[in-house]
């Protein structure tokens, strides 16, 4: 098991990597494999498909094959394969996460890194993949968006307690709850930079005896 992070050294070792926005996390996110089922032969040696990141295929009706997220939506907006639902989104296990995620609070529960991109471009784009029962296919959105908003929980609860002990674990951030965290910290880092550079020079003007008033926030 890996070592766990506190917040302060989490987000030590995050400072220097720049917050991404929300477009580039779904970049991120369209690699991430799932599975699809074609129902068409790709006309080219051994009907695989190379791209720029790997090779994938067979592309053979009803042969299930692994393919990155993008590949998949597209293939889907044509009618060309049928996407299965990730393992991670079965009603089921959302409901196990989720009461891991409430009863352990100390601990973040394992989740795929672009969970939470995942699952809005599939809500989006292929709803249909989770079958004919709407009320299913609510459950499982509501599941997920429940998810989010118990880690969230836990992530202000963790900062709340910057100036205590650290109870709260961060070694299974997803990757939009870590660009939250640098974003939290970003701001209050820049407001403190602001405060040190107005108390500076509020001192300079106490030594000099200048009235000029100092710069505000």
């Amino acid at each position: 098991m890996a070592p766990t992070a506190s917040l302060f050294e989490y987000v030590s070792s995050k400072l220097d990597e720049p917050p991404l926005t929300p477009e580039e996390l779904e970049f991120m996110a369209e690699h991430e494999k799932v599975t699809i089922v074609p129902n068409f032969t790709l006309n080219l040696p051994n009907s695989m498909l190379t791209c720029i990141e790997g090779t994938y295929g067979p592309f053979r009706p009803n042969i299930p094959v692994e393919v990155p997220l993008y590949l998949a939506l597209a293939l889907n907006r044509r009618n060309k394969c049928r996407i299965q639902p990730p393992g991670w989104m079965a009603r089921e296990k959302l409901k196990a996460v989720l009461d891991e995620e409430r009863t352990i609070p100390q601990y973040f529960q394992p989740v795929p890194q672009y969970y939470v991109e995942t699952a809005k471009m599939l809500f989006a784009e292929a709803r249909a993949i989770f079958g004919t029962n709407a009320e299913v296919t609510t459950q499982i959105m509501d599941l997920v968006e429940e998810l989010k908003k118990v880690r969230n929980s836990k992530i202000l609860d963790g900062l709340r307690k910057v100036s205590g002990p650290i109870t709260v674990k961060l070694n299974n951030l997803s990757a939009s709850e870590s660009n939250k965290i640098r974003l939290l910290f970003e701001n209050s880092l820049n407001m403190w930079h602001q405060l040190s550079k107005n108390d500076k020079e509020w001192q300079e003007v106490r030594m000099t005896g200048t009235t000029d008033t100092p710069a505000t926030l």
